[in-house]
């Protein structure tokens, strides 16, 4: 009988009695292990969803804007700044849509950003009837308009306003002067006047100011400033030709004017061009092109000379004046420098939230066909203002000075502005050499200051405040309004 064999492979195979019973717990225990899993996966969807239904952050949003949004109102560090944010967060979405680099003239207007571009546009409000700029901290006046509450108040170009009521507004932005300075109709408001070293109140009656035009006449002709073209402009224009008819030479002075509405522009060329002319071509997105004409009825002042003085701020509406007349009529001289060249026009849609979409439309070109896009306008007689014009400048810190032998950028606009102001100046590269410093010394003397030739911050205040006075109402040192008259009266 032989002997059965042990075949050791199979039984390593078969699990002894201990070792399926130690498998089988296994088996349970990642089955629970599994179930627990489940469960706890079921019980996290389920604790998600009411969190959700009672987090609206978490709410699943139809768009992306909305999702940030809602993220963004509910779990932003500083969303309690903001009084309306989902307002704040509307306005920065659509300023970013309709903002392209090629293209700087469409973009969104939230409805107070509409009414403040109007108001400077029409130029027309009750308050006092002046332009100031920020000096120092200090609103100084730059231009008085004609006939304005100010005018009539004394108050000149170059004054440093101080308070307003009685309330300090030394670095205070344009929005807090604005506040207080216009007001109804008829209200007294007291400024706190600087003017050089002295210091005084004025009492002045608010009034309604139209500020986009200013006329005066000269002999047998008249100096038109056209500031913009706003929805009361040509009423005010016709006011001041049949105040000074007879008139046959007209300077318009166009610097600085941004432009405006097209119907104000359409009214304006009118009166230059005559009724029923074409004063301006366009072409929209279609390509169809269209001409515009001036209104039937319109009045027509017939000029034996005209000049038109521009510069590198006289742009859009302002350039389709100045094209057109000088198309259209006889004997029409542009002088001073290259226009800005916008030659697009833009049309305001108005938006469910009360914004407006400012949105470029169409191309235009000159009764002619001529495109000024990009380009300008070049004067037939090219010429540029005194140095000091073009300066930028800050004011300097209260214990900061310079003297004889010393370099400095406000060395070199003391230079320009005294140099503008009739002092004998030998160089206006920032060097302050001996010419600076006797020339210091004259005006500090001639204007109360202590004369010791030293550029501090006192003297170059009064020197700046005097040379914006200067600048604004002195005719006289006006080299393009000069040249202006010259042309203007030539045979």
């Amino acid at each position: 009988m032989e002997e059965e064999k042990i075949d050791f492979e199979k039984m390593k195979r078969v699990p002894l009695a201990s070792e399926r019973a130690e498998i089988r717990s296994r088996r349970r225990k990642r089955f629970l292990v599994f179930l627990l899993c489940l469960l706890s996966l079921m019980a996290g969807i389920f604790a998600d969803r009411v969190y959700t239904l009672a987090n609206p952050v978490q709410k699943k949003e139809s768009n992306i804007y909305e999702q940030i949004k809602s993220i963004m109102g509910h779990t932003w560090l500083y969303s309690d700044l903001y009084e309306d944010l989902d307002k704040e967060l509307e306005d920065k979405a659509l300023y970013g849509m309709t903002a392209f680099d090629f293209d700087p003239y469409t973009t969104y207007m939230s409805d107070e950003e509409m009414n403040s571009f109007t108001d400077s546009i029409n130029g027309n409000y009750v308050g006092i009837g002046v332009e100031y700029t920020n000096f120092n901290g200090k609103a100084m006046i730059v231009k008085v308009f004609y006939s304005s509450p100010a005018e009539k108040a004394g108050l000149q170009a170059g004054d440093a306003i101080l308070k307003v009521d009685g309330i300090d507004i030394v670095d205070a932005d344009t929005e807090q002067i604005r506040s207080l300075v216009l007001g109804i109709e008829g209200t007294e408001v007291v400024l706190t006047i600087e003017r050089g070293t002295e210091v005084f109140d004025v009492t002045v009656i608010r009034g309604v100011v139209n500020s986009t035009v200013f006329a005066y006449k000269k002999d047998d002709l008249i100096v038109m400033e056209l500031n913009s073209f706003g929805s009361t402009t040509c009423e005010e224009c016709i006011k001041y030709l049949d105040n000074f008819a007879g008139a046959g030479k007209i300077i318009v002075d166009l610097r600085g004017n941004g432009g405006g509405y097209q119907g104000s522009v359409r009214d304006i060329c009118g009166l230059f061009i005559g009724p029923d002319e074409v004063y301006l071509r366009q072409r929209g997105v279609n390509g169809k092109e269209t001409s515009d004409y001036t209104p039937s009825d319109s009045k027509h002042y017939d000029f034996d000379k005209i000049v038109l003085l521009v510069n590198g701020d006289t742009a859009s509406a302002a350039e389709v004046f100045t094209i057109a007349v000088k198309e259209r009529c006889e004997n029409v001289t542009i002088i001073g420098e290259k226009t800005f060249g916008k030659g697009v026009i833009q049309t305001n849609r108005v938006l469910n939230n009360g914004g407006v979409l400012k949105l470029t439309s169409y191309y235009w070109y000159s009764p002619d066909g001529v495109s000024i896009h990009e380009e300008g306008i070049a004067p037939d007689i090219e010429l540029k203002m005194p140095d000091i014009y073009y300066e930028s400048y800050y004011d300097l810190e209260e214990d900061e000075a310079y003297e004889f032998d010393s370099v400095s950028d406000s060395a070199k606009v003391t230079q320009k502005a005294l140099q503008y102001l009739g002092y004998d100046i030998e160089r206006t590269d920032g060097y302050f050499d001996a010419s600076l410093r006797d020339a210091l010394i004259s005006y500090q003397a001639e204007h109360s200051l202590k004369a010791d030739g030293i550029l501090d911050q006192t003297t170059f205040s009064s020197i700046i405040s005097e040379t914006s006075r200067e600048l604004s109402i002195n005719d006289e040192k006006d080299t393009q309004l000069q040249k202006a008259l010259e042309v203007v009266r030539s045979e």
